[in-house]
Order: structure tokens, then C-alpha cells, then sequence
């Protein structure tokens, strides 16, 4: 009973600010479902893709062995040269497709986050040594030269590695020397030693025509190649350097292009 003054709220009232947080949640809920949904999308499209230029990576190999396996099976080839020649063949298609199943296998791995290596301590110059005996034969398969420095004074120092992952970081970088520097007039692959801070570093250097700006950006990425890169350029699915650099970090180190 009686007159009653009423105030003027101050600021903006409960029902407001609720009505304000629900508008803001669902917002914020909105773009986290684009946000996954773009994930899985672009996740989709790399795998399709990586299917599709693994598939015709397979396909050549596969077409080679069969048609010289029953060429020699059936007796169709006489000279020996020849002969000799078509079992070089098989077996560098067969070390191709080696290399392939180990780079997709420890890739899986290391997305299950199951890490199969066993670092060790040695020296610099006995982890170099057992690491390069398969890239010689690789860089000479492609009529290149594989040049170890035996001189430098980073040599001496310890490291803790995983042995068979640096060997696989290396085979894949030479790997890819061997297939993207072929018009190099100097081919020579030089695998060279440094220590930065309390760091060893290992630098694979080639003489090839290097890698534009737009293409250095997804370099390390991994599932980027598709079947049509595939087939216009040099053998690989694209997963060899993505690989690389998880197996570096993996152990605690990087692995970085230096494009000079």
C-alpha cells in the first residue's frame, strides 16, 4: 500500500546476461563442430589421397615383377646379360617396395604413439658409420656419389639416438637427392657432421635445382601427394620427410630444409 519508488536497474539484469551466455555457448559450440568437421574432412581427402598414390606407387612394381618373373620363369630370356639386367631390375623394385612398406609401418606407429626404438649413447662417428653402409649402394643405384666428411671434429662427440631411426632419416633424405637432383651437374651427396650448442647436427646436402617457396611450406606435411603428382613426378607417396621430421622429434631433435 502506498506510492512506490522504483529505481532504474543499473547494468544489464540476470535474464540478460543468461540469455547473452547461452547465445555465446552456442556460438562457441557452432564453430568447434566446423572446426572438427573441416578436420575430418581435410583428414578424409589426405588419406584418400595417400591411398590412391600408394595404389599406383604398387602398380608399377607389382606390373615389373610379374612380367619379368614370367619372362624369366618361362625361359623366354636367353641371353645372359639380359638376364642379369632384368634381376637388377627386380631387385631394385623390390628394395623400392621395401622402403615404401617401412616408411607407411613406422608412420602408423608413431600415430598409435607406439615408439619401437631403443636410444643408445655412442659416438657421433660410430652412429655415421652405421647408418650409411645402405645409402652408398642407393646414391650409386642412381649414378650418384655418396661422400661421408670423416673430418670434422663433431665426430668425437656422444649422442643419444635411436640408431635405426637416424638410419631411416638419412635413407630417405638421400632417397630424395637421389630422385629430385638428377639434373644436378654435380652429383655428389654430401652427408656432413656439426654440433650446435649441446646438440649434434647431421645436414644431407645435394646440388639439385631445390624446392620453391609455395611447395616448402607442406613439405613436411604428411598424405600430400595425390596420384596425379604421382605419376608427374618422381617416385614416392609423399610420407617420407613427414615421417622423418616425427622420427627426429621423436627423439628429442628436428629436422629443418635449409634452402641455401
Amino acid at each position: 500500500p502506498g506510492h512506490l519508488d522504483l529505481q532504474e536497474a543499473n547494468g544489464l539484469s540476470a535474464y540478460e546476461l543468461s540469455l547473452i551466455g547461452g547465445w555465446v555457448s552456442v556460438l562457441l559450440a557452432g564453430l568447434a563442430a566446423a572446426a572438427l568437421l573441416r578436420g575430418t574432412l581435410a583428414l578424409s581427402e589426405r588419406r584418400a589421397a595417400f591411398v590412391s598414390s600408394v595404389t599406383h606407387e604398387l602398380r608399377t612394381p607389382l606390373t615389373t615383377f610379374r612380367m619379368y618373373s614370367e619372362m624369366l620363369s618361362c625361359g623366354m630370356v636367353t641371353d645372359e646379360a639380359k638376364r642379369r639386367k632384368y634381376l637388377a631390375t627386380l631387385q631394385t623394385e623390390a628394395e623400392r617396395l621395401t622402403h615404401l612398406v617401412e616408411n607407411v609401418l613406422s608412420y602408423a606407429r608413431l600415430e598409435r604413439n607406439r615408439r619401437g626404438g631403443r636410444p643408445e649413447n655412442l659416438p657421433l662417428a660410430d652412429l655415421l658409420m652405421r647408418t650409411t653402409e645402405r645409402l652408398g649402394p642407393r646414391a650409386a643405384q642412381a649414378g650418384m656419389e655418396l661422400v661421408v666428411d670423416q673430418s670434422s671434429p663433431a665426430l668425437a662427440a656422444t649422442v643419444r639416438a635411436d640408431v635405426a631411426a637416424v638410419e631411416q632419416i638419412l635413407f630417405n633424405l638421400v632417397d630424395n637427392a637421389c630422385k629430385y637432383a638428377q639434373s644436378a651437374t654435380d652429383r655428389t651427396i654430401r652427408v656432413e657432421a656439426s654440433c650446435e650448442g649441446r646438440f649434434a647436427m647431421l645436414r644431407v646436402c645435394d646440388c639439385g635445382p631445390g624446392i620453391a617457396q609455395a611447395e616448402a611450406r607442406r613439405l613436411f606435411r604428411p598424405f600430400t601427394k595425390s596420384a596425379r603428382d604421382a605419376a608427374h613426378s618422381a617416385p614416392g607417396v609423399g610420407l617420407g620427410l613427414a615421417l622423418s621430421r616425427r622420427l627426429a622429434r621423436d627423439m628429442g631433435g628436428d629436422l629443418r630444409i635449409d634452402a641455401r
